[in-house]
């Protein structure tokens, strides 16, 4: 068994081995190229039940450069974010807030555009980096680590910290944990924002990401906290990129310890998606080949692994994307290519990739029939009928 990240305990034991993977983002341009392959295996603590990759990739190969950069994404929860932020922490003008994982700053310049100036971001990737310099905000090329950290910023110097989407991608959770308590004021609040790996388990979704390293459910969060004198004050959902899960903490010692009937509901829903992985597959590729001329609109990480995992790229046409940067090349593992859409492809039947929040606004764009689209990015109520059947079951 393999050491958890969250509890240290040796009691990590294996959920499903994907097989060796490649890195989704490096995308291809061309065919037949060679490519670097790494362990996927998907472990799930039985002490404190925390999903979680067992064989990470190094930062420094995952991170110099990240290719898909959050100005891409379409973001409505931001707003909401920005006013539950402000509620709950006084977040002003006079507040000097620090955000971990900024990557282009688009956030930073959301906040701006609200009157919160006093800013500054760390991305340690170079691409998203230098857009967000080129914006003209404060920003630190760095890994966000204790000894970066105490070399950069005085201690206890920030009134709110914010990391989105990071948390996920996160080796060493107590070093990272260290780090904000030392630049985070005694009454100040961390903010974050993580995908809920509770809609993982229970819609079935296999579309892991070598990246997620980490798949926190509220429980998991609030016990990682709790280790390093947090306690959540508020958390709620939202519906970006699958479901979002976004909580506030301040610094409590005095928060409250996991029980075991949360921890046995969590090794319940780890061990049904365990189940369930093998007929998926199968119940897939039967539903496949009930359609021709199969594609699968949005090349993104989701639908990439999800095509390579499941092992069906011989059943797919192609990929088909908007984003320019994405087209013409292949994606590692399945090599498919991606293309940028063609009226010729109108009468195909279309594997919507992209996130639920997005697929009615591609289906009304491209003038797709609902009955030509089934969606592969849970939550959606246009994954096949099998699928559903699964979930219920």
């Amino acid at each position: 068994m393999n050491e958890c990240r969250l509890c240290h305990k040796q009691e990590v034991e294996l959920l499903i081995d994907f097989g060796k993977q490649p890195i989704v983002h490096n995308l291809l341009e061309a065919q037949n190229l060679s490519y670097e392959k790494y362990p996927f295996k998907l472990g799930v603590c039985s002490s404190c039940g925390f999903l979680q990759l067992t064989d990470c990739i190094a930062p420094e190969i995952l991170y110099e450069n990240y290719f898909t950069v959050s100005g891409w994404k379409n973001q409505p929860h931001v707003q909401r974010l920005i006013e539950v932020t402000q509620q709950m922490t006084g977040l002003n003008e006079n507040s000097r807030l620090l955000e971990i994982g900024c990557n282009d700053g688009c956030f930073l310049s959301s906040l701006k555009e609200h009157g919160i100036n006093n800013l500054i971001g760390i991305e340690p990737t170079k691409d998203a980096s230098k857009i967000a310099i080129e914006k003209g905000l404060d920003i630190h090329n760095i890994f966000f680590t204790e000894k970066t950290t105490k070399e950069v910023f005085e201690k206890k110097s920030f009134d709110v910290l914010v990391t989105r989407q990071v948390l996920e991608h996160i080796v060493d959770l107590n070093d990272f944990l260290q780090s904000i308590n030392f630049v985070l004021k005694d009454d100040g609040f961390l903010v974050i924002e993580i995908p809920d790996s509770d809609w993982n388990v229970e819609y079935l979704d296999y579309a892991l990401w070598e990246e997620h390293v980490n798949y926190f459910t509220i429980h998991t969060l609030k016990q990682l906290l709790a280790k390093h004198g947090f306690s959540v004050i508020h958390h709620e959902t939202t519906l970006f990129s699958g479901r979002a899960l976004i909580a506030i903490a301040v610094k409590d010692k005095t928060n409250e310890a996991s029980s075991n009937r949360a921890l046995e509901f969590e090794m319940m829903k780890a061990m049904n998606f365990k189940a369930q992985w093998s007929n998926f597959q199968v119940q897939l590729k039967q539903f496949l080949s009930s359609h021709n001329d199969v594609m699968i609109y949005g090349c993104g990480a989701r639908s990439c692994n999800f095509v390579n995992f499941t092992g069906v790229g011989d059943m797919i046409e192609c990929f088909v994307d908007d984003q320019k940067e994405k087209q013409q090349k292949y994606i590692p593992g399945c090599e498919l290519k991606c293309e940028p859409y063609d009226p010729a492809f109108a009468k195909g039947h279309y594997l919507l990739g992209v996130n639920a929040e997005n697929e009615f606004s591609v289906m009304r764009k491209r003038g797709f029939d609902p009955s030509q689209c089934s969606s592969i990015a849970p939550p959606s109520n246009l994954i096949p009928t099998f699928w559903k059947e699964m979930i219920n079951a």
